[in-house]
């Protein structure tokens, strides 16, 4: 029955149109200088900063649908991936496969120098990489949410959490939580407790576990933040994801959301943007992903995107909003004079 219901709501899910038809914010710039954002599709993204990169969680292969035997598709990957030897942080935001199917192979033949940084379930299921990654399990740092007893009820954004380092990047892990896909049901929920030794062979193998939302600073050669960028893996309900309260000084340059899913959550992103007051908002994970070809996407006609813009505008008017093409650039703006000196705590 699970089966049934899963494929039935997936195939409802895959219905698509053409992206030209909607009249959206795209931008397809390709050449742009640094600092800057290179979109990679789903929920991909590519930051560039001080000749090193920092890479949150690339995907290419992309089965057709149904997508129900999954496996990384090397041609796929090799075809779209773009150069990346100088990534040295990859950040993982929940281990559906969409997310964390093509990791190994990236990580073993595009990003050699990469340490990931993830939940618990992606760590457990990356475990059957060989040779194996180099990946941390972050939920023990990661900017906890506070809710009632139920879990549901009542929840309060994190007081704090703990920075991790690496080169010229500072980042958070945070608590947040995966929308449900249709109907108010998460058709792919879980968690993984153990090892593995060997890549599930199915969706359901590749279990959700927690999600994470992620704050990355950029910061130059004195600790100072110059961007700081809010990824949030994707759409949830307030606070889950929300920034910290206190790593409110210094103001989010450029906000990264999870546009699949938005209208399956409440308050998404209005909340989440009265709180992080970005100057660039970009939009990700917008497009189907059924065997999708990058360069000509399609995107569901249940992703509503048109009335995510529309809501987007009427609660913060003024605000820039991009919604890239796959493979395509985005521009950092120009630095903000507010920047902090040094972490807004030890990092770990």
């Amino acid at each position: 029955m699970r089966l049934i219901i899963t494929l039935l709501l997936l195939c409802i899910a895959g219905c698509t149109q053409d992206v030209a038809d909607l009249n959206l914010p795209t931008t397809q710039d390709t050449k742009l200088k640094e600092p800057k954002l290179t979109y990679l599709g789903v929920g991909g993204w590519l930051v560039r900063w001080k000749g090193e990169a920092l890479l949150f969680s690339p995907s290419f292969s992309n089965p057709s649908f149904p997508p129900i035997l999954v496996s990384p598709n090397d041609k796929r990957i090799d075809q779209y991936m773009p150069e990346a030897s100088d990534v040295t942080v990859l950040l993982i935001g929940h281990s559906h496969y969409d997310h964390l199917l093509d990791v190994t192979q990236i990580m073993h033949k595009y990003t050699p120098l990469a340490k990931a940084y993830g939940p618990e379930t992606a760590g457990h299921i990356l475990m059957a990489a060989r040779p194996p990654l180099d990946f941390e399990n972050v939920e023990p740092k990661m900017a906890k949410v506070t809710c009632d007893e139920d879990g549901k009820t009542h929840c309060r954004a994190a007081m704090t959490g703990k920075w991790l380092c690496k080169g010229p990047f500072r980042f958070m892990p945070i608590n947040s939580k995966h929308a449900p896909h249709f109907m108010g049901i998460d058709l792919l929920p879980g968690d993984q407790y153990t090892n593995l030794s060997t890549f599930p062979r199915t969706v359901w193998g590749w279990k959700e576990g927690t999600t994470l939302a992620w704050l990355v600073d950029l910061v130059d050669d004195t600790g100072k933040t110059v961007y700081r960028i809010h990824y949030q893996d994707s759409a949830s309900s307030p606070p889950m994801g929300f920034p910290p309260i206190t790593t409110g000084r210094k103001r989010v340059d450029v906000e990264i959301l999870a546009a699949a899913s938005w209208s399956q959550v409440k308050q998404y992103p209005s909340a989440l943007l009265k709180v992080t007051k970005p100057r660039l908002l970009a939009l990700g994970h917008w497009e189907d992903f059924f065997g999708n070809d990058p360069y000509k996407p399609e995107v569901s006609t249940l992703q509503k995107e048109p009335a995510l813009i529309n809501k987007i505008h009427e609660t913060n008017p003024g605000l820039p909003v991009v919604m890239p093409y796959p493979l395509t650039e985005v521009a950092l703006p120009a630095p903000d004079s507010t920047g902090l000196k040094g972490p807004e705590g030890r990092c770990e």
